[in-house]
């Protein structure tokens, strides 16, 4: 890997991906024990999987994009570090109890404000270079 520069977003995207898998199992699990496990288990453990691949496709795309278009490696760290920990949090308050939980609270508010933060933040680094100085 002589010369090649690797975004800081791979980083995250690997780790993610590799939650995503155990999310997949786990639905895969829950399907086959389908008939030893509470009438929620199944349900809720798929939704988890679904509320993941909702969310974070976005929030890579955008996390990239802010970090190529100039973004501070440690903001970039910093946010990618927050996404992979609200999705733990999420996926384990979720999978633990039907209803709602802390966990479960903290992991989706906390993806929905990156994804805003983000988001703000692509639409500074696309407009900024098209506002004259004064």
């Amino acid at each position: 890997m002589n010369g090649v520069i690797v975004p800081i977003t791979f980083l995250y995207a690997a780790l993610l991906g590799l939650l995503l898998v155990g999310l997949a199992i786990q639905v895969s699990w829950a399907n086959v024990n389908a008939a030893k496990l509470p009438d929620w288990k199944s349900k809720t453990v798929l939704r988890v999987q679904a509320n993941f691949v909702e969310n974070v496709p976005m929030a890579l795309i955008l996390l990239f994009l802010v970090e190529v278009s100039g973004m501070p490696s440690i903001w970039v760290h910093v946010l990618g570090t927050m996404l992979v920990i609200a999705r733990l949090s999420h996926a384990w308050g979720l999978s633990t109890n039907p209803g709602a939980t802390y966990a479960r609270l903290f992991g989706a508010q906390t993806t929905f404000l990156l994804l805003s933060i983000m988001s703000v933040a692509g639409l500074y680094y696309y407009i900024a270079p098209h506002v004259p100085a004064p």
